[in-house]
């Protein structure tokens, strides 16, 4: 007895000594998510009940922070405009990504065309993105979409100038940018149904509505929840697109996390700030709530070895709908209609004009026989999906297909257009720019790419490239070390109280930057200052170099999504592995960079390729955090520029130059990899 006691004594220690191991491996990463994430949110509240000085907490201030907010007019009018950006984007742009997916799914041919060409805006400088489209919509007469207007003999319009119309318009640019992201989702779920499902119900009759009723609807639905909460809470931070779109000063465009902004940089008022952010995060903890439970019901689908339907399942749904009685009755009249319809064609048959048109049909029947056939060839390939092959024998079925395709090669021809009219004028002189619209010509006189070359060197945004591929390049070897092994922390060792890491992981994404901006500030500049500490520089030497940028870095290390992409990818991860490798008497560090690295190349990569494209697009924090316009970022030159063209001695036509070529690096790293980024869109749901 005394023998097994002491058994389970070592037993117990050699766990809780793997589980103290386990979280020693973690520490570095764990101090991250303290320092940038989890640390400022607690700091926040602090600060909402202080009386501040610029970043300085003076004494305690009780509830006043939040008295005041609650009592400022623009904080009503921010919360309203924000809920009204919430409102929009679900009429406009949630169910789009669904219908997109349900048409791409259905494609024979050219599947990979659209995936790629729809997802194409989701990798582009979100700061790119709406420049080029508030240029787009300029309210004067020279505005690419009032010129088209004019041209279709229809008024022009405001657009953004147009308080009504400035919401939508906004929500409008969103939705063009994110949903081919979003249709990627859906579309993986699509594809991922059992065909035989599908089958069944083609042999059971059931028309292509029921299908998607019975079928692709339930197996979408968790999706659907999901992706409905974490649309609103996405737009519910919305932050720069008013403030670019609409001016800094127009406080009518005001949303909470612009009043945040606005409260820190124009008034001062940190505690106000804070104490707003406060709001914002209680408001936003509920839909985190909702998304929470959701995701836990989703897993528990996904964790399920059979699927979501068996074909016995769907059989018994089919057969307790037909045997209801108002599925009886509609039943009953589709046939008295169908008997009556056959009379009428009967009493008609006998007249002789309809004879004459029926010879004539049997005439042509030959021809339409072999139309039928030509057109049916190219469905051949169709064994899967909600139509197959044996659907298309019907002609309805295959005229609906060619507008279904229609309408996607419209829609594409919308999503690539910005693009297309932003190369072809960046060539156009600033004399072309100003065409009235009978004068207007889409192509340039002339292609000099000379025009780069000047733009580049008038504002020397060279030096920003670097500084963004500095960051870039430093942020994807952060996000892959600590990023991995807190990922590898979760999803391998699994130590004592690793599930409340990870579902503070996961409900720190759904919290806005701007909840936390005072002390995220406040934290870097404290970095700062150890640096100045440690080199003997000042804070402003320290501002002053290279190193002003190495904190952008650490933020990278501490990504809530890029640690949930980890930890899907290792969970996937034979875990014999690991049992050999622990008996093999490697440590825990030596599993993980000799064996669980080698075998997570593909999502390092991607990890990789959305931490540097992250990076390069990144706007807010780098905005804030950096003063020495030698080591501005690429998007803080773009929107510099944009707002001080005459300081820069830049025209309009230039400007656009300069906007396409910040597009570029994104882009090129797109083409390159995009197999590997859409797949991981596919099986992650990248946004």
């Amino acid at each position: 007895m005394k023998k097994r006691a002491d058994n389970k004594q070592n037993q117990r220690f050699m766990e809780s000594k793997k589980g103290l191991i386990s979280w020693i491996v973690a520490i570095p990463s764990l101090l991250l998510f303290i320092f940038f994430i989890w640390g400022p949110l607690i700091q926040n509240v602090i600060y909402s009940f202080a009386k501040t000085k610029n970043f300085d907490i003076e004494s305690f201030n009780g509830f006043q922070n939040y008295i005041q907010v609650l009592s400022d007019p623009r904080f009503s009018q921010a919360l309203g405009n924000t809920m009204l950006y919430v409102f929009y984007s679900l009429i406009i742009g949630f169910f789009i990504p669904i219908v997109l997916a349900l048409f791409i799914s259905e494609v024979v041919r050219t599947k990979s065309l659209f995936k790629v060409g729809f997802y194409i805006p989701n990798i582009v400088p979100a700061i790119a993105v709406i420049l080029t489209w508030k240029i787009m919509m300029d309210a004067n007469d020279y505005g690419f979409f009032n010129i088209v207007l004019s041209k279709l003999g229809l008024p022009t319009s405001r657009w953004i100038s147009n308080d009504q119309l400035s919401i939508p318009l906004i929500i409008m640019t969103l939705t063009w940018k994110s949903a081919g992201a979003t249709m990627l989702i859906y579309l993986a779920t699509i594809q991922s149904i059992d065909s035989s499902l599908y089958e069944a119900a083609r042999i059971k009759g059931l028309s292509v509505m029921k299908r998607l009723k019975y079928i692709t609807i339930p197996a979408l639905l968790p999706h659907i929840k999901l992706l409905l909460i974490i649309q609103i809470i996405s737009v519910f931070q919305i932050f720069y697109e008013p403030m670019i779109f609409m001016g800094q000063t127009n406080d009518q465009a005001n949303t909470l996390g612009l009043l945040i902004y606005k409260l820190i940089y124009t008034t001062q008022n940190t505690g106000q700030a804070a104490a707003l952010g406060v709001i914002t995060m209680m408001i936003l903890l509920v839909f985190t709530y909702v998304y929470l439970y959701f995701d836990q019901k989703t897993q528990k689908n996904i964790l399920k070895t059979k699927s979501y339907m068996t074909y016995d399942m769907l059989l018994e749904k089919i057969h307790k709908k037909e045997q209801k009685s108002f599925y009886q009755f509609i039943k009953k009249i589709k046939f008295k209609v169908l008997v009556f319809m056959k009379s009428v064609y009967d009493f008609l048959v006998k007249i002789f004009s309809f004879k004459v048109f029926k010879r004539l049909g049997s005439t042509i029947k030959p021809f339409q026989q072999k139309l039928k056939s030509l057109g049916l060839w190219i469905f051949k390939p169709k064994k899967e999906g909600i139509l197959a092959y044996s659907d298309y024998k019907k002609t309805h079925r295959r005229v609906g297909y060619y507008l279904m395709y229609g309408v996607l090669i419209l829609g594409l021809m919308l999503v690539l257009l910005p693009f297309v009219w932003l190369f072809f004028t960046s060539f156009k002189e600033a004399s072309e720019l100003l065409q009235l619209p009978h004068q207007y010509h889409f192509f340039p006189r002339s292609y000099d790419f000379s025009k780069y070359l000047v733009v580049i060197e008038k504002t020397q945004i060279m030096k920003n490239v670097y500084n963004s591929l500095f960051i870039s390049l430093g942020a994807a070897f952060f996000a892959i070390i600590f990023n991995g092994l807190l990922a590898y922390v979760i999803s391998v060792l699994k130590p004592k109280g690793y599930k409340v890491i990870f579902y503070l992981i996961l409900g720190s994404m759904l919290i806005p930057p701007a909840v936390a901006l005072v002390p995220l500030y406040t934290n870097i500049q404290t970095i700062y200052r150890w640096i100045a500490s440690l080199t003997g520089m000042t804070l402003r030497q320290v501002q002053s170099t290279l190193i002003t940028l190495i904190p952008f870095w650490l933020i990278a290390g501490a990504s809530p999504f890029n640690v949930l992409l980890f930890k899907s990818h290792f969970d996937r991860l034979p875990k014999d592995l690991f049992e050999v490798a622990e008996i093999e008497g490697a440590t825990r560090l030596q599993t993980f960079f000799k064996i669980i690295m080698p075998l997570s190349v593909p999502v390092m990569m991607v990890v990789a390729i959305f931490s540097v494209t992250g990076a390069w697009n990144d706007f807010l924090l780098p905005y804030i955090m950096i003063n020495n316009q030698n080591y501005w970022t690429v998007m803080i030159k773009l929107f510099r520029v944009h707002v001080e063209m005459y300081a820069y001695n830049i025209t309009l036509d230039q400007f656009l130059s300069l906007l396409l070529f910040t597009m570029i690096p994104p882009v090129i790293i797109f083409f390159i990899f995009q197999k590997r980024m859409t797949e991981n869109a596919l099986t992650t749901g990248i946004k």
